[in-house]
């Protein structure tokens, strides 16, 4: 078995989400397919062949701590392995996945090329939820909390989207981590997003994932994307375009790119092989 080491979404060639990729993984039970994303620390993206007539491949996404129903940055990595490999001869296709199935398209020639996902049909949730509950998770004021609310978005799994002040605060921001995975269970949600709006279609983000077996991620596509149905439809700011700069406090500086759809989203972005 060979594992293959990415880092997807980096900014400037520097940082991004490592993300390991195993291919031909279908010999390998649930079990060690957690244990090798135990042993690594690290979400890992595994390549298996599908029974759906209509998708190419199965992915299959391990965090240490569970399996993922889908991860855009895995998703990316997988698809690069692939390219690079010659085991794809299309640039359009479908991979099957536990949240469902996802449209691929690879942008660009076979030695410099980008990987653009589809995102499901977004649910925002009409909970109303407790901003002094997420102030206290993130052990800040909930006067760092701008007016706008608090909401779980989903395109594939929900994530927590909160929009603060200023990027200083975002930068310091440490959480109390077991209470935040409180939260997270309390309101079902995958994991905590606050944000900060930069310029026009541009933003800073931190994503706390709910107890993977890591307490921060550097990049983050699918809270990305639930980001840009926020800005859309919460916010009501129309987008072709945005960009979302995340990793930063981590020291691994990352740059997700979000298309709108009218219904939907893509994420969009590239791994590096090392």
């Amino acid at each position: 078995m060979k594992i293959y080491n990415t880092t997807v979404f980096a900014y400037k060639n520097q940082g991004g989400n490592p993300c390991p990729v195993v291919l031909e993984a279908d010999e390998l039970s649930y079990d060690d397919m957690i244990y090798i994303a135990k042993k690594l620390k690290l979400e890992v993206g595994f390549v298996l062949n599908s029974n759906n007539p209509s998708c190419e491949y199965e992915f299959k996404y391990f965090v240490p701590n569970k399996e993922m129903e889908m991860c855009v940055h895995a998703t990316i990595a997988c698809v690069t392995i692939l390219k690079k490999n010659k085991y794809l001869d299309k640039n359009k296709f479908s991979v099957e996945t536990l949240a469902g199935v996802l449209e691929i398209e690879i942008i660009g020639d076979d030695t410099d090329f980008k990987v653009k996902v589809k995102q499901g049909n977004p649910e925002i949730s009409n909970q109303l939820i407790d901003k002094v509950d997420i102030a206290k998770a993130l052990n800040v004021s909930v006067n760092q909390f701008t007016g706008n609310p608090v909401k779980n978005i989903s395109t594939s799994r929900f994530k927590t989207i909160i929009e603060l002040k200023d990027v200083v605060t975002l930068n310091k921001l440490t959480p109390n981590y077991d209470y935040l995975w409180k939260v997270c269970d309390k309101i079902g949600s995958t994991g905590f997003y606050p944000f900060v709006k930069d310029e026009k279609n541009i933003y800073h983000a931190r994503q706390f994932p709910n107890n993977t077996g890591y307490i921060e991620d550097s990049a983050t596509g699918v809270a990305a994307s639930a980001l840009g149905i926020y800005i859309k439809d919460v916010m009501n700011q129309s987008f072709n375009e945005l960009k979302v700069y995340q990793g930063f406090a981590m020291s691994s500086p990352s740059e997700i790119v979000v298309m709108n759809d009218y219904i939907s989203n893509f994420v969009i972005g590239n791994a590096i092989i090392y």
